[in-house]
């Protein structure tokens, strides 16, 4: 066993933040079937007494009068609408002719009506006795209250709907209120006809007045500016004229270019700048002058040769021969070179005077140019400015023509009957039966009052109720682990007789499998801890303690471990009984010193080890807070694996803290629906603060804890490895 510790040193677990409590709807439904199926047919009950009683007192009768919106008619020569309207065009349209009917000045000329006077519904409701005269106002709130006016959707109708307590009634207001509609509709669609129309020909005069007006400008213009003709300007004479004297000044241009071009080119070569041409050496060959010396030199080439011939290259005669040659080729090339320049400078004067002739011709036309392109562009805006007085006036005259179309059409619109967008279809009929009560509603309606009134109270006691029930309200409780929760052995399809050793009695339940499944993880956080003496302590008296502990001591010696359990219950002790074992010397004579180990561990149910509270006299609870309760629980921890100790109940004794002080780990063991989260809280916290180890919490006999949807599941549970599913593996 672990030494002692002091609680304060000792580090403890961080308490998880407050969760909010969850109610369970399936679980809570299910413990109240009884009630919800009684509430059921009360309200049934309920629904047809309610039917009986309004169907008496307080009958209403409906009817309705259907009224369509349509596309209208686009021209007066149309033979019916050619388009069809969209969804939300019926819906607005319908939208906008609903709020028309309910305008208090058509319901008040509704009242106006003979027949609408002398109904019951006003005589009862909204007559004045003293004048004899109805309450036209008052009579029109409610009807603006009263009165519905649905769109039925997927189609292109609305309509308008009554009740009232007389049949007769009904089918007189809404008639009433119908013809009061339709004929504010004829007023209102009359009075758009006259507005158009008074409108449209309004614009009529105005156009006539504006033609007029361009008439008259265009006369006076024609005699202003003295035009003759009104032929296009692009084709006249001045467009030729202008066009042939571009030509001729295009021409010009290029010809003006060129000389200068030819001119800067002789200039270059006279300074050097530039090459002669091909051309100019070719013009200087075919000199006259030239031409004879070349004819010298072809002669004296031809004798070179011959001499070259019959000498040698040293002899006089060749060198003499070749001193001539060379001295003809140089006066050939000087002579060349004067007659070049000769004849550039000539064509330099040539140049220069096709320069100033052409410029002076470019000069003459651009000036006679700019005289015409001046006529001509004065001719074109005439000719463009009367096209424009023109092309209004003609304007004027298409919306003049246009506009006294639309009035015609205005004059047949206001004719034909089929122009309102807004049809009637029929009267209101007398209602045969009444629309309230309902017997397929009232009671329906009962029904789900009532019992929704009973599952309204069942859920608000529910959250109200703070005692633990499930072991989802201890999971909501700060600083509480669950360890899980042991089912109720009325609620176990197996029905075992009674919950002691279950794990032993049977194994198959419900229950034992959960009393195993808590032990194994009981003693798995053990092992993994180091921990040898577990405490197992309840709340209230009647947790349940005892039973826990017999079968998770037989649950592990069945496991291999050597298991002791010690009933520390000095109070009212029962484990040793429970286990099967005599009560005899027990824990009190070994803490006085008053036996040994071996006198008072007797082998109990499944094999387990039981040391009982021992004998009345020896029950001194001021015992267990000794060193000698640690001294006995070292010296079973030699000879066992695990030492569990059952407690008296932590509220009625505090005698489980004191044996806290003493073990390594502690399990607070609550009963369902008797301890409140409060006080597991607070109890949870005191052992938080012994020295043994708080493993957690665990929840005893919750009720229906294995019906509603798991039931099936625990039946398959607890009957898998009979013979039968042996079988079947």
């Amino acid at each position: 066993m672990n030494s002692p510790s002091s609680p304060r040193g000792r580090q403890r677990p961080s308490q998880a933040p407050a969760r909010r409590s969850t109610v369970d709807p399936i679980r809570v439904l299910r413990q109240h079937i009884v009630g919800i199926l009684a509430s059921i047919i009360f309200g049934a009950g309920f629904g047809v007494g309610s039917y009986v009683l309004l169907n008496m007192v307080y009958p209403l009768y409906s009817s309705e009068v259907l009224f369509e919106v349509k596309p209208g008619v686009a021209e007066s020569t149309e033979v019916g609408t050619a388009t069809s309207l969209s969804d939300n065009e019926v819906e607005r349209m319908a939208r906008t002719q609903t709020e028309l009917i309910r305008r208090r000045d058509i319901l008040a000329e509704a009242m106006q009506a003979p027949d609408v006077r002398d109904t019951n519904w006003v005589r009862t409701w909204f007559y004045d006795s003293a004048t004899g005269r109805p309450l036209v106002e008052l009579a029109v709130d409610e009807l603006e209250e009263d009165i519905q006016t649905p769109v039925i959707r997927g189609t292109n109708l609305f309509a308008i709907r009554w009740s009232a307590h007389h049949p007769n009634d009904v089918a007189v207001v809404l008639n009433a209120v119908a013809r009061s509609f339709m004929a504010k509709r004829r007023d209102l669609d009359n009075a758009l006809f006259d507005k158009n129309e008074q409108l449209f020909q309004d614009q009529v005069n105005r156009l006539r007045e504006q033609i007029d007006q361009f008439n008259d400008e265009i006369q006076a213009f024609i005699r202003a500016q003295g035009i003759t003709t009104l032929d296009d300007p692009r084709f006249s004479q001045a467009a030729l004229e202008v066009e042939n004297l571009t030509k001729s000044l295009s021409t010009a241009s290029q010809e003006l270019a060129s000389a200068q071009t030819q001119y800067m080119q002789t200039a270059a070569k006279l300074e050097g700048t530039m090459k002669p041409s091909s051309e100019d050496v070719l013009q200087a060959e075919n000199d006259p002058a030239l031409i004879q010396q070349l004819q010298r030199l072809e002669i004296l080439r031809s004798e070179e040769r011959q001499i070259r011939e019959h000498f040698n290259a040293d002899t006089p005669q060749v060198r003499s021969i070749g001193r001539r040659v060379r001295a003809l080729e140089l006066q050939i090339a000087e002579k060349t070179d004067e007659i070049l320049r000769r004849n550039l400078n000539a064509r330099l004067r040539t140049l220069d005077a096709d320069r100033d002739r052409v410029s002076t011709i470019i000069e003459n036309l651009e000036t006679e140019l700019e005289s015409k392109d001046a006529a001509l562009r004065d001719l074109t805006a005439h000719t463009a400015y009367y096209e424009s007085l023109r092309q209004q006036r003609d304007n004027l005259e298409v919306q003049r023509d246009s506009t006294q179309q639309i009035l015609r059409e205005i004059s047949l619109m206001k004719l034909r009957s089929d122009a309102s967008r807004v049809t009637q279809y029929g009267d209101a009929d007398i209602p045969r039966a009444p629309s309230f009560p309902k017997i397929e509603y009232i009671t329906p309606a009962g029904i789900v009052l009532i019992t929704g009134l009973y599952i309204g109270i069942v859920f608000l006691r529910e959250v109200s109720n703070k005692k633990v029930r499930t072991v989802a309200d201890l999971a909501v409780i700060p600083g509480v682990h669950p360890l899980g929760g042991v089912p109720d052995i009325d609620d176990d399809p197996r029905e075992p007789e009674e919950a002691e050793c279950v794990v032993l009695e049977e194994p198959s339940s419900v229950t034992a499998e959960s009393l195993r499944q808590i032990g194994r993880g009981m003693l798995r956080m053990m092992q993994a801890q180091g921990h040898r003496t577990l405490l197992m302590a309840g709340g209230l008296p009647g947790a349940g303690t005892t039973t826990l502990i017999s079968n998770i001591a037989v649950a592990g010696q069945a496991s291999g471990f050597k298991m002791c359990v010690v009933d520390a219950n000095f109070r009212r002790p029962r484990l040793a009984s429970v286990m099967g074992v005599e009560e005899g010397a027990g824990l009190g004579e070994l803490l006085g010193g008053e036996a040994t180990v071996d006198q008072v561990v007797a082998e109990g149910k499944g094999g387990v080890s039981v040391v009982g509270a021992g004998a009345p006299a020896h029950r001194i609870f001021e015992r267990l807070a000794n060193e000698s309760m640690a001294s006995v629980l070292a010296t079973l921890c030699d000879r066992f694996d695990y030492v569990i100790i059952d407690a008296a109940p932590s509220v009625a004794a505090g005698d489980a803290l004191e044996v806290a002080a003493r073990t390594d780990a502690a399990a607070l063991v609550i009963q369902a629906s008797r301890e409140e989260r409060g006080l597991v809280a607070r109890l949870a916290g005191q052992f938080n603060d012994a020295r043994a180890q708080l493993l957690g919490v665990i929840l005893n006999r919750p009720r229906q804890a294995v019906g509603g949807y798991f039931r099936r599941n625990y039946e398959v549970m607890s009957s898998y490895g009979t013979e039968d599913d042996e079988d079947e593996d």
